[in-house]
């Protein structure tokens, strides 16, 4: 009797580290069906900042657009108004003088 190990025994030996990996391949499932629901919600939520950040270059591209027709339309001629005005500023100093 005291010359071999009892089967108990070794079904305690053999049990806790195949329970152990077992618990372990366990938790890997459900770290990999977590995390799929994970990347579906980031997939989702990529595609809704897409939309938003498509609105947000077309905003830019109108508002540039909107600033470049002023100054083709306001700034230009106020432009060559003061040019003309320094110009003629200028000729009368030069006459004054």
């Amino acid at each position: 009797m005291l010359d071999t190990i009892p089967a108990i025994y070794w079904m305690i030996i053999i049990g806790v580290p195949v329970a152990f990996f077992t618990f372990i391949l366990f938790q890997i499932g459900m770290f990999i069906k977590d995390s799929r629901g994970i990347v579906t919600e980031t997939k989702e939520t990529l595609r809704k900042t897409n939309k938003i950040l498509e609105d947000a270059q077309e905003i830019v591209g109108t508002a540039k657009g909107t600033v470049h027709e002023l100054n083709q339309a306001i700034v230009t001629p106020i432009r060559s108004i003061s040019t003309a005005l320094s110009a003629v500023s200028a000729f009368i100093s030069g006459v004054k003088k």
